[in-house]
């Protein structure tokens, strides 16, 4: 999978971007060929670095790594004296870095700290004239005595004006009324804001990262603007400037005008079939029309019932969810993510040799045969408390997430996961994430008091968010009536299955990097740091539950949401915020979002995985289990015994009774 992130020498995590591996070879090749041949290698050497670092499946590769991959790729093909050149510019930019020493002021840390901060789309970072200064340098292509004036005049306007946060739309606009005032014409025409700004927007449209796939310029540009009006005139207030800052993340502003994940009962939509091709076409019929609705996920739950009266069959049923898996595959590019991902569910597994365990059987060979080319797709199985009898399927989904299936496990004995798309005619409207690290960086080593007053305003952002976006958004949504607006049948349009209940979901993200930091210790290696993890989880729950009643939010539940990148997205902004983030993350690519990857080199690769299904007991939660974590177990048995035995104290969790055979 093509990289999203970078991690640099400094330890700051910043988005990948294929332009600047071709900006590299063409600042080095500029006296090499002419500029038509030069770009071609550009854009071809750009493209075999990203399709070599793919392969090496890093989430986050090193600055270094992409360096080395880079003048590689040149002097294997032939352009050593490039490949020379890209060696010795960035030698050079080393020694110069190097050399250059910043003196930082103390700052009080009072309330009246007078610390300019600027609000951008992805984070707050503090007030820097330099970031001006570079910005109209490479946007507006202006010499740097004429940038450094322009900047300087932009900072006097802010000082003047007494603010202590600017957005940096409120930015833009100040530094385009410079440039008019100057007579710079020109270069404000470049500056022109058209959803991204004119430069990057370019960029993604001749050296962009990826296939040159038109869906995936007008992705990304439509996200772009759609999510900067959606923190602007939806949620706007305390919940922008939270997830600006990072405190907070709120998934989907990207298309704002969408529920989150929903889902329907797949028995009930396929009750009457008379063969199983007939099922199939009546669930492609209902997820093709959720794709206009939903945004993350559409779940067909007891999606096994629903295929069960088939397995008399075996070839027509496995031939029938040939043609589901092919009709809903969905290729996209890497750096989109899908529109929408359809999850068959099977909320609790089972009997060996039943109709329902042999529909599940033939639905899980068709993935595992497939592999990672089901892309879009993902099987999500509920085994609640696995027993010994389970090992012949979760062995059977081990081998299967380790071959590239998209295969989930769900355990626990809590209700299933509306976020997930588990709860049948559920919506979920909104997920958002509390950025538990960040909070307690902004706290203080060992601040508890502190730490949860920092988590109470986070709640209160997040939810304020949801109450605005409720409002604003879905409270207005209403079904045609009008005849104009009708079908042949007479019957009004309708935009995909309507759930009959809709919630909202919240997850944590960084919650054992917040114990470790607050406490010194890991989450399994003190049972007070577990129990305390388990009192921060508590605390939330009852914040979401009395902030939702005030602001009259109805349900909203604390689960295991899905996260994608919101961990690696959250950190790049700590780093940015805190000076201890860059310890505290190590060599993490990211903040933890829930069940960590188990590491085969560890030497008891389960213990963050035993202490996570504790605190889901305890919770009377569900822990999913994604594929990468499945893929990496390193022995099913040992897994196994501890899915089974994953409860009692805190104390029996971290002593590793719970794997002893």
């Amino acid at each position: 999978m093509t990289p999203r992130w970078v991690k640099k020498r400094d330890g700051r995590i910043q988005p990948y971007d294929e332009a600047r591996i071709a900006n590299g070879v063409l600042r080095a090749g500029r006296r090499s060929g002419s500029e038509e041949e030069v770009e071609r290698l550009a854009r071809e050497m750009a493209s075999a670095v990203t399709l070599y670092l793919a392969k090496q499946n890093e989430r986050a590769p090193k600055t270094s790594a992409i360096a080395s991959a880079l003048e590689d790729a040149l002097e294997g093909s032939g352009h050593q004296q490039i490949a020379r050149m890209v060696r010795d510019w960035r030698e050079w930019r080393q020694k110069r870095m190097a050399e250059i020493r910043v003196r930082e002021s103390a700052s009080s840390g009072g309330d009246d700290d007078p610390e300019l901060e600027v609000l951008s789309l992805r984070a707050a970072r503090p007030w820097t004239k330099r970031r001006i200064v570079k910005a109209l340098q490479a946007e507006a292509e202006l010499e740097l005595d004429k940038a450094e004036d322009v900047a300087r005049a932009v900072e006097e306007r802010v000082f003047a004006a007494g603010l202590n946060q600017i957005s940096s739309n409120l930015l833009r606009e100040l530094i385009d009324a410079e440039l008019f005032e100057r007579g710079f014409s020109a270069q404000l025409r470049k500056l022109e804001v058209l959803g991204v700004p004119k430069p990057e927007l370019e960029r993604l449209a001749f050296l962009g990262q990826g296939s040159r796939d038109p869906r995936t310029l007008e992705e990304r540009v439509s996200r772009m603007a759609l999510e900067r009006f959606a923190l602007d005139e939806v949620v706007s207030g305390q919940g922008a400037v939270a997830h600006r800052r990072g405190q907070i993340h709120l998934v989907g502003l990207g298309r704002p005008f969408r529920i989150a994940s929903g889902a329907v009962c797949a028995r009930m939509v396929c009750e009457g079939a008379v063969s199983a091709s007939e099922a199939i076409r009546r669930l492609l019929r209902i997820v093709r029309g959720s794709l206009a609705r939903y945004d993350l996920m559409f779940g067909l739950v007891h999606i096994d019932e629903a295929l069960a009266p088939f397995v008399g069959d075996p070839a027509s049923l496995r031939e029938s969810v040939e043609v589901l898996v092919d009709a809903l595959y969905a290729p996209q590019p890497d750096v989109v993510p899908p529109a929408l991902e359809v999850v068959l569910v099977v909320p609790r597994a089972g009997e060996p040799g039943t109709p329902e365990r042999r529909a599940l059987d033939a639905i899980l060979a068709v993935f595992a045969e497939r592999g990672a080319q089901a892309s879009g797709l993902r099987v999500l199985v509920g085994l609640g408390r696995p027993r010994r009898e389970d090992e012949a399927l979760l062995r059977e989904l081990v081998e299967g997430a380790r071959a590239g299936a998209g295969f989930d496990l769900v355990v626990g004995d809590g209700p299933g996961l509306c976020s997930r798309a588990m709860i049948p005619w559920l919506g979920t409207i909104q997920i958002g994430m509390l950025n538990l690290a960040g909070i307690a960086l902004a706290a203080g080593r060992g601040e508890r008091e502190r730490f949860s007053r920092g988590l109470r305003e986070a709640v209160e952002a997040a939810l304020e968010a949801f109450h605005k976006r409720r409002r604003k958004v879905f409270a207005s949504m209403a079904d045609a009536s009008l005849p104009l607006f009708a079908g042949a049948s007479g019957e009004p349009v309708r935009h995909g299955p309507e759930p009959d209940a809709l919630a909202d979901a919240m997850g944590v993200v960084g919650l054992g990097a917040a114990m470790r930091y607050l406490t010194g210790m890991d989450l399994c290696e003190h049972p007070r740091v577990a129990e305390l993890a388990l009192e921060v989880l508590g605390e939330v729950r009852a914040e979401l539950d009395r902030v939702s009643v005030r602001l009259g939010l109805g349900q909203v539940v604390l689960e295991d949401t899905p996260s994608g990148d919101a961990g690696i997205s959250l950190a790049a902004a700590d780093l940015d915020r805190f000076a201890d983030a860059r310890e505290l993350l190590g060599s993490d690519a990211g903040w933890d979002t829930g069940a960590r990857v188990p590491c085969a080199e560890s030497s008891e690769p389960l213990d963050d995985l035993r202490v996570r299904l504790w605190l889901a007991r305890r919770t009377k939660a569900c822990q999913v289990l994604s594929r990468p974590v499945l893929a990496r177990v390193p022995d099913v048995e040992a897994f196994l015994c501890l899915l089974s035995r994953a409860g009692g104290t805190s104390r029996s969790i971290l002593t590793r009774e719970s794997t002893a055979s």
